[in-house]
């Protein structure tokens, strides 16, 4: 609770503002206060200060001991002061009085009266006590102002009067509790989140050890280290590898520096790759407090002086596979060859080359990098990307293959990984399709192997499946003859081709060539292919240049190849960026002293690069240059040297240094006037600055850079480390147009990045390419226009026809041209060459206007047979373009109307003469309209903008994609509605999501819902709690800003969660869930764990900056930069809908063969087979097409296809194809020449063709027949089935044909069908096509989720009626793909006549007779002649109760009847009825999918015999005939209760349907006592531990069942009694219900059993902890998990010193590294005794965070006994119970041996209980049975594994035999001696 532990400080106002008349009123607030509150050491601690100019103590937290003291002195002492009111002195003299050392065990408030404005700062003060973790309550009255408080407060109140105060003083304890619970946020420096450890070679010298603990101390010192913002950790290595400091662990800046400085050298060998390893294994983890999984840039930094010792790669290679930033700083004689290899690219960037005594003023260098790389991860990162692939639309049409190595050098996780990852990569950044670009594979290794070509695969999906399809070749690499095969490849592509479009090959390979290579790359050069190379790892430079010459990429390892991509898809790009760049380009040069003439030079090569790559013309691009330093000077102007390269070239060479200071802010406005006309530059060309500097500006910047941008100039800053940072941003305006890098020498680096954004600057506002839309030109073609002004039209619909990404599925065309008379030029089509010739070749018609009938014309085109998509929700778009008054005018409006209201946009775009009015009639709004004066003008005109992808248009189009797809979703929108947030911001959030909405076709595929957060939360409306798209918007529109005083992401995150179903159903429906979230990053409470635990969920999280951002906050809450948006621009938001491709995780190939032994040679595959060839396609295309799966979010399955068929003239060979089109084309095509027949030779050719497919184990095989019947003998089949499995092959799923013979037999070919093995397919069911697809499901849950089983959910209600459809002119032929559905039931037909006698029907082995009625088809047992009246029969209605499924979840049930002595017959038909009755009311499971009940039935007496199993019925029918057959058994034999259960959960529970939600229940049958009572008690522990639930039906009193069933802890152990008539239907009732019924997530409250009574005693623990070096640190970890768990079972004394009441716990680490039985000292490590904590939660905390592993020598005997004499010997206030626990995983030291034989039985003499819990399979059986107690079956429990199901096994087990130890009836008591078992030693000892 939160009054435990907590010391409250009231500091309270006695100043002059509040006034001696008020304070009484203070006073008694405070006296309420304090009476209110638990005081106690371990619960409320209090202490009371007041304060005005000063502060006054009135006493301390340890001043009373209780409570009447304190209020005695306050009603005698505490007195008003008066003076000024100084709250922030107040609040740091209470910080330096009371909080010198921060307690991490005590919550800490400070409740601070205020009465007024205070005369100091109260920010700075409070913010000290919040960044210790110390929580302020502030209370204000009369004048306080509310700002202050806010600024001061966790908490804040304000009361009117001071007796408003104190009518609220009942409320602070709950106030106080409140407080407690709440998270204190510290605010981090802008951008400060990190984890960043240090790797350091602690062999080095003790002068130079000092150079490197003053570094770490300077950088740890400069960067904002706390547990929210920079975590630090520390590894040290020589020999061995050593963590100082995990990331969790020294969370404080003063705790971090402690450590280094108590860091010292340690001679020994350089093993930097071990060091690594366990840096990436130990330390950049959860557990050890990385914050990877928020969203948190991981960096390392190597600081070595020497080479490695060890090898490097793979380790360097997994660190950066784990996404790990790695630098690195050579010092001296370190190997930067070696430090190349494991640093992140590129490594020029990232290692520091320093000697040692220069080391510590490498400390500013190294921040600058680390913030560097977490303001890319952040946000510049993501905008250049944006930026990029924006830029990359002018790359519209491309032909692009890759050439991969696919040699054995390559490992084929880098292979199957790396390289495919990074070739879907690149493709993901361009527009792919047929008339765009264009990507193919080749691979290689002394073979090559064409992939897929060019024209193969026309969509990114399938480009990734064709990816994902690619076989591993392996061999040696034959680079040249690779090279050599892809000129015909390249010259085949450009033949399919109208137009030449630019072509790239770009190589991947990891080896040097077998073979030359640079002749046939030239050959390529000279046949215009682009060639880049891309070396990974061990390959030549020389050999990578004579590939790619200048176009060369090189990475030390595969995993880095992510980090280049952008690169290599820039240089692509910028090719055809620049050709169309126009562009007046100015260079502004910092010419400062601090430049010097070496990095000057470098910053001239830098112009000269650029200049050289740039298009320079007179229409093209112009350049000039400036540099700067107290002065400026032009160095050439932009109209200057506009003709030749070399001139410009020339006179930036002539440029010479000025040397003074750096003027930065004046250099901006004497540039400024360069744009300008009089200075030539040109107005409708992109103008763009680039400054260079090395220096912080001696002036003003940031009023002349706006200037420049607000007059549309682009800026790029160039900065080395020695300017500042923050002022370049101000120049540029955004920090993605600023390059800060360390030195001159990497300007070379980002060279292409100035190049391409020059070429293709970003401008959000500006339209780059609408992307979907059906838009229709109507071109108005009259005399008055003229054949020049004509082709300028032309032109302006060329244009934008140009801006359009046009395409099939994106943006289409249609046009019509008018005079007198309209013609259609082209219908909608997305062919874009075609369009563009068509509008080129147009003529003028050069007649009247009559634009009515024109538009009435183009009316036709919007219709579905013209190529219009209106149906499907594609915005459609009508242009008209005039420049006259039309003839027909009278009749505009009614068409111009009509078109309207059919959902039409219309554009009118008037010229010269055309009359606006007109034009406005047409168009009907006004911001529709577009006048221009001249035709001329039409050249500056842009009307497509308003379709570009903007954010409600592009979010129409994905949430178009998500309809039409079938793809249903739930949007949430959660705003921030706090006072943070301007209100105009908030307003402009709920337009851009009204726009959102109304942009979207309504669909009920998609829903929305809306909540608002601010201190509080509100559910605005719930998802699709609306009718229609207008009520949605008003929803939105109305939502009035709840203006809160704080901003609590963490609560808002929490409680939205209740609008997202569970993952389960959400799978099931093939949902989408997303948040989009809008706030400013700021938060009071923590929001990370609220985040992750909605992201493991499955819902994906948007974030939208709003206001002032924190990047790092907004990460957190998506982990993903790609999903966070700002409101600055939009342009990004509609992203939120995208990201519906999951990422693929699981393989399924599927080869289909076809036996159809009756065709003939000729025939087509499909010949008479016309069921097969309707459903095939959809089988196809379903197998094409990724399947979702129940087990994880994000986890999809592709299905691959391959048909292999051989009895073709032309055989069909298999390959994996992903495009199921061109699968059904090709087999339409296919011919046979001879049937084929399914025998062992057949199964064999197509297991044969599987060997060439896959070549990875995580890819399933799956084998699809369709067949019409077997041609061999069934056992030979059936055995090669059997073998083909064995080899690999994961399933054989038959289809039996149209005229299949014996097709049942199919079945015995069959396997990995799951539980639908008795489920046979034939083609002729109607619903086939849905069976099938349930068996694809069943092998996608097999292969990616490790189920057997995946149910379909139950049938859900009715949905509404929808629209009555279009009427379907139907033909009297059957057509089987357009079936309808069966009709209405017809009347009832006239009776028949009556039927024959049945023949009498005998059951045998029945105790008299009985017949079967039925009712709803379930059987039900009557005994013939006896009325309903019946006691058993009777029950049969009354118990048919259950309104709802029984049993709710899937269960395993067990009947165990009573077979002993004195069972009579009547008693044993008793219990057989019972049964029958309670078989007859439930669930039985009856097919496959485990939904119902599975029964088995025992009978029992000394021994247990099985009488029906759980696999003999799948039919309730046969399985209540053959309960009514049971039979008596007379036996001899005594009742064994006990041993019957353990018995049953042991055996019949061995092997049951697994699962989280599979229920195991026993239902025991008992006449008696039983004979040993002791293993009833043993037989609970084990059903409880097994999650087994019992319940025993007592026909006599059984008292020792009773108190055996208390040690549930559950309290659901149920024991029925029945011992006459009455007691029949409330315990079958109460059997039905809260045992084979019962439904955990609706508890029904009857059902729990009385609970225990308090133990009259309490036990000591005692858990001994090994961590000897046998022990993993996983498996050490797992055992520190198990004991935290273990204290569970205890009930901990609040008191532990003085009070007797509750459980005590010490816990001991054994066997310290230095102990051996021949030396002093102790075996055991104290970590805290019994008397040390008074709460779990302490306890856990301390084993949690500072137990750690001492690897020394395992010595339990000497453990227990020293634990016997000094922890329990010396303990005060003893416990009567003692026991001594051990969970061992293997046998002690040798030389402990006899030390543990007589210390256990000396502790067992002494009355301690001894249990044991052997984990491992190296133990000593002997040696446990001297160990453990007696009964052995209570005290030895042995698990095979320390897995966390074993581990879960021992922690249910444990805690009912606690109970069991502490219960007065304890059945040990004449085994223990006097002294009861009570105090536990637990020994956790590991398997090795």
């Amino acid at each position: 609770a939160a009054s435990e532990s907590t010391d409250v400080i009231l500091l309270i106002d006695s100043s002059d503002v509040l006034g001696r008349r008020a304070f009484p009123l203070i006073k008694g607030f405070v006296q309420k206060v304090v009476n209110s509150l638990p005081i106690g050491p371990n619960n409320y601690r209090v202490a009371l200060a007041q304060y005005s100019d000063d502060i006054h103590i009135e006493f301390q937290l340890n001043g009373f001991r209780g409570k009447n003291p304190m209020l005695a002195h306050i009603k005698r002492s505490f007195s008003f002061r008066g003076g000024s009111l100084r709250t922030g002195n107040a609040i740091q003299k209470v910080h330096e009085a009371f909080f010198k050392t921060t307690q991490k065990d005590r919550n800490q408030i400070v409740v601070v009266t205020v009465s007024g404005s205070s005369e100091d700062d109260v920010e700075g003060p409070a913010k000290m006590l919040q960044d210790a973790g110390i929580k302020i309550i502030a209370l204000g009255i009369q004048d306080a102002q509310q700002h202050e408080l806010q600024s001061m407060a966790t908490k804040f109140y304000h009361f009117r009067t001071p007796r408003d105060l104190q009518a609220f003083s009942p409320n602070m304890s709950s106030v106080i509790e409140s407080a407690v619970e709440m998270d204190i946020v510290t605010d981090c420096q802008s951008d400060s989140v990190a984890d960043v450890v240090f790797v350091v070679d602690e062999s080095v010298g003790n002068a130079n050890v000092e150079y490197i603990k003053t570094f770490l101390q300077n950088s740890i010192n400069s960067l904002d280290v706390t547990e929210e913002c920079i975590r630090i950790g520390l590894v040290k290595y020589s020999t061995e590898t050593q963590v100082v400091s995990f990331l969790s662990k020294e969370t404080e800046k003063k705790d971090i520096l402690q450590r280094i400085q108590s860091f010292s050298p340690r001679a020994g060998k350089a093993n930097l790759g071990a060091a690594i390893n366990i840096t990436r294994k130990q330390v950049f983890t959860e557990r050890a407090g990385s914050r990877k999984n928020q969203g948190v840039k991981q960096i390392a930094t190597i600081i070595t002086h020497r080479p490695s010792d060890d090898s490097l790669t793979e380790a360097a290679e997994q660190l950066i596979n784990a996404d790990i930033t790695v630098f690195a700083i050579g010092i001296e004689g370190a190997n930067i060859s070696q430090l190349n290899q494991v640093v992140s690219y590129p490594p020029n960037r990232n290692i520091i080359q320093v000697t040692f005594s220069d080391l510590p003023r490498e400390s500013d260098t190294l921040k600058k990098k680390l913030f560097n790389e977490i303001q890319n991860m952040l946000y510049v990162k993501r905008e250049r990307k944006v930026h990029l692939k924006t830029g990359c639309v002018d790359t519209e049409r491309a032909d692009i293959y890759f050439l991969i190595d696919g040699s054995t050098s390559i490992n084929s996780d880098s292979f199957h990984k790396d390289m495919k990852t990074f070739l879907k990569e690149v493709i993901k950044m361009f527009t792919v399709g047929p008339d765009h670009v264009r990507f193919g594979v080749v691979q290689y290794s002394n073979i090559h192997r064409t992939e897929f070509e060019i024209d193969k695969h026309s969509t990114i999906s399938n480009l990734e499946k064709a990816i994902n399809n690619i076989q591993y070749l392996t061999g040696d690499t034959y680079t040249g003859a690779a090279l050599e095969s892809m000129l015909g490849l390249f010259e085949s592509a450009r033949k399919q081709r109208k137009n030449k479009v630019p072509t790239y090959l770009i190589v991947l390979t990891d080896g040097d060539p077998h073979d030359k290579v640079k002749e046939p790359a030239d050959r390529l050069r000279k046949a215009g292919i682009n060639v880049i190379a891309i070396g990974v790892g061990d390959i030549k430079w020389k050999g990578l240049q004579e590939i790619g010459e200048s176009n060369v990429y090189y990475v030390h390892q595969y995993a880095s190849l992510k980090t280049i991509k952008d690169n290599i898809v820039q240089d692509i790009c910028s090719e055809e960026a620049c050709k169309e760049m126009k562009a007046d380009i100015m260079f502004l040069v910092d010419s400062s002293g601090s430049i010097g003439d070496d990095n000057f030079k470098k910053m001239k090569t830098f112009i000269k690069e650029v200049v050289n790559r740039s298009y320079i013309g007179v229409d093209q691009v112009q350049v000039g240059v400036v540099h700067f330093s107290d002065t400026s000077k032009e160095v050439f102007s932009l109209n200057k040297n506009t003709s030749k390269k070399s001139d410009i070239i020339q006179a930036v060479e002539d440029m010479s240094l000025i040397g003074s200071t750096t003027n930065t802010g004046g250099a901006l406005r004497f540039v400024s006037k360069y744009f300008k006309l009089a200075k030539q530059a040109r107005p409708s060309v992109n103008k763009i600055l680039v400054l260079i500097t090395d220096g912080e500006a001696s002036d003003e910047v940031t009023a002349p850079a706006t200037e420049l941008r607000n007059d549309g100039i682009i800026i790029y800053s160039v900065g080395v480390f020695n300017a500042n940072k923050t002022q370049l941003e101000e120049i540029s305006g955004k920090p993605e147009k600023v390059f800060y890098v360390e030195n001159f020498d990497i300007l070379e680096d980002i060279k292409g990045d100035i190049i391409f954004g020059i070429c293709s600057p970003y401008k959000p506002e500006d339209c780059k390419r609408a992307n979907l839309l059906d838009v229709v030109f109507v071109i108005d073609s009259s005399g008055s226009i003229g054949p020049y002004n004509y082709a300028i039209m032309k032109d302006f619909v060329i244009d934008i026809v140009n801006k359009s990404d046009v395409g099939n599925n994106r943006v289409q065309f249609g046009a019509v041209k008018y005079s007198a008379y309209p013609q259609i030029l082209f219908n909608l089509n997305g062919n874009k060459a075609d369009i563009i010739d068509k509008i080129k070749g147009d003529t003028l018609l050069n007649d009247t206007t009559y634009t009515a009938e024109a538009l009435r014309h183009a009316e036709n085109l919007f219709t579905e047979s013209k190529g219009s998509r209106k149906r499907r929700g594609v915005p459609q778009l009508l242009m008209v373009i005039t420049d006259g008054t039309s003839h027909d005018k009278d009749k505009l409006d009614a068409v111009s109307t009509r078109i309207r209201n059919d959902g039409i946009t219309i554009y009118a775009i008037g010229i010269k003469d055309a009359k606006r009015e007109e034009l406005e009639i047409i168009a009907e709004n006004k911001d529709h309209v577009f006048f221009v004066d001249t035709f001329d003008g039409l050249k500056n005109l842009s009307v497509i903008d308003n379709y570009c992808p903007t954010a409600s248009n592009n979010a129409k189009n994905i949430l178009f994609y998500l309809a039409v797809c079938n793809i249903h979703a739930e949007i949430v929108f959660l705003i921030d509605g706090s006072g943070s947030i301007p209100k105009n911001d908030f307003e402009i959030v709920k337009d851009f999501l009204t726009k959102l909405v109304d942009s979207i076709s309504f669909h009920d595929n998609i829903q929305f819902g809306m909540a608002q957060f601010s201190d509080i939360y509100s559910e605005e409306f719930p998802l699709g709690h609306y009718q229609s798209k207008s009520e949605l918007k008003n929803k939105i529109a109305n939502v009035s800003m709840q203006a809160g005083l704080h901003t609590y992401i963490g609560k808002g995150l929490k409680e939205v969660k209740a609008f997202f179903k569970s993952p389960r159903r959400r799978v099931a429906r093939n949902v989408h869930q997303k948040l989009l979230i809008f706030t400013d990053g700021e938060s009071k409470d923590s929001f990370t764990q609220p985040a992750e635990d909605l992201r493991r969920e499955g819902v994906e999280i948007h974030a939208v900056g709003v206001g002032k951002i924190e990047h790092a906050k907004l990460q957190q809450i998506t982990v993903s930069p790609e999903r966070i948006y700002t409101t600055a621009n939009y342009t990004g938001l509609p992203h939120i809908t995208k990201g519906i491709t999951e990422e693929m995780s699981c393989f399924v190939d599927v080869l289909m063969g076809f036996d159809i032994s009756s065709q003939k040679p000729g025939d087509h595959l499909f010949s008479n087979q016309r069921l097969l060839e309707t459903y095939l396609p959809s089988i196809i295309k379903d197998f094409t097409s990724l399947s979702s799966v129940s087990c994880n979010k994000g986890t999809t399955t592709q299905f691959s296809v391959a048909i292999p068929i051989e009895n073709t003239d032309q055989p069909l060979l298999a390959s994996l194809e992903v495009d199921d089109q061109k699968i059904i084309e090709k087999l339409r095509n296919v011919v046979i020449n001879s049937p084929s027949h399914l025998n062992v030779k057949f199964l064999d050719s197509l297991w044969n063709s599987f060997q060439g497919l896959s070549d990875t184990k995580n890819r399933s095989k799956v084998l699809l027949l369709f067949s019409d019947g077997m041609d061999d003998d069934i056992k030979a089949l059936e055995k090669k089935s059997e073998e083909l499995r064995k080899q690999g092959l994961n399933g054989i799923i038959t289809v039996a044909l149209e005229g299949a013979t014996n097709f049942h037999d199919l079945r015995y070919i069959e396997f990995g069908k799951g539980f639908g093995y008795n489920e046979h397919l034939t083609i002729e069911q109607m619903f086939y096509l849905q069976c099938f697809l349930l068996s694809k499901d069943k092998i996608a849950e097999r292969k990616c989720c490790c189920v057997f089983c995946k149910c379909t959910g139950e049938k859900g209600p009715p949905g509404q009626t929808g629209k009555i459809g279009p009427r379907v002119r139907t033909s009297r032929f059957l057509n089987l793909s357009l079936q309808g559905n069966s009709g209405p039931r017809g009347p009832p037909g006239d009776s028949g006549q009556k039927g024959f006698q049945g023949d009498p029907v005998s059951l045998p082995q029945l105790v008299g007779s009985y017949f079967l009625y039925f009712i709803s088809e379930v059987p039900t047992l009557r005994p013939v002649g006896q009325t309903r009246s019946s006691k058993v029969i009777y029950l049969a209605s009354t118990l048919n109760f259950r309104k709802h499924q029984c049993p709710v979840y899937p269960t395993e049930l067990v009947f165990a009847l009573d077979a002993s002595q004195d069972t009579t017959p009547q008693l044993f038909r008793r219990m057989k009825e019972l049964v029958i009755e309670v078989v007859n009311n439930t669930e039985i499971r009856e097919s496959n999918c485990p939904v119902g009940a599975r029964v088995a039935v025992v009978s029992y007496n000394s021994e247990t015999n099985h009488l029906i199993r759980f696999s003999d019925f799948h039919s309730k029918k046969k399985l209540l005939l053959k309960l009514a057959g049971l039979s008596y058994q007379r036996s001899t034999s005594k009742r064994d209760l006990g041993g019957s259960m353990r018995y049953v959960a042991r055996n019949i529970f061995k092997r049951t349907l697994s699962g989280v939600n599979v229920r195991k229940v026993a239902v025991f049958f008992s006449n008696g006592q039983s004979e040993n009572p002791t293993s009833i008690d043993t037989a609970v522990l084990e059903f409880r531990a097994l999650d087994i639930l019992p319940a025993v039906i007592a026909f006599k009193n059984v008292p020792r069942i009773n108190r055996a069933f208390m040690m549930d802890d559950t309290r659901l152990f149920q024991v029925l009694n029945i011992q006459q008539e009455t007691d029949y239907i409330p315990a079958l009732q109460k059997l039905q219900s809260c045992v084979i019924c019962y439904d955990k997530c609706k508890p029904d409250e009857s059902c729990f059993t009385e609970a225990p009574p308090p133990p009259e005693a309490y036990m000591d623990a005692a858990f001994i902890l090994e961590s000897s070096r046998k022990i993993s640190l996983d498996g050490f970890d797992k055992l520190k998990d198990f004991l935290s768990g273990a204290l569970d079972n205890l009930s901990i004394s609040k008191d532990p010193k003085t009070s007797s009441i509750g459980d005590r716990v010490a816990v001991l680490s054994h066997a310290p590294k230095e102990f051996t039985p021949h030396r002093q000292g102790s075996p055991v490590k104290t970590e805290f005794d019994f008397v040390t904590y008074s709460k779990k939660g302490q306890m856990k905390r301390h084993i949690r965070d500072s137990v750690q592993q001492l690897n020394g020598e395992a010595a339990i005997g000497h453990a227990i006994q020293w634990t016997v004499d000094n922890v329990f010997s010396k303990a005060p206030n003893q416990r009567k119970y003692k026991a001594i626990f051990i969970l061992s995983a293997g046998v002690t030291s040798q030389w402990d041996k006899e030390v543990l034989h007589d210390a256990s039985l000396r502790a067992k003499c002494q009355g301690y209980a001894i249990f044991v819990l052997s984990v491992g399979h190296d133990y000593d059986d002997i040696e446990l049975r001297e160990l453990a107690s007696l009964p052995l079956e209570h005290h030895l429990v042995q698990l095979g594994r320390i897995h966390k199901a074993e581990l879960g096994y021992a922690a249910k087990f444990l805690k009912p035999f606690v109970h069991l130890l502490k219960s007065k009836c304890n059945c040990l008591s004449g085994l223990l001696g006097q002294q009861q078992a009570g105090a536990i030693i637990i020994f956790l000892w590991s398997e090795a």
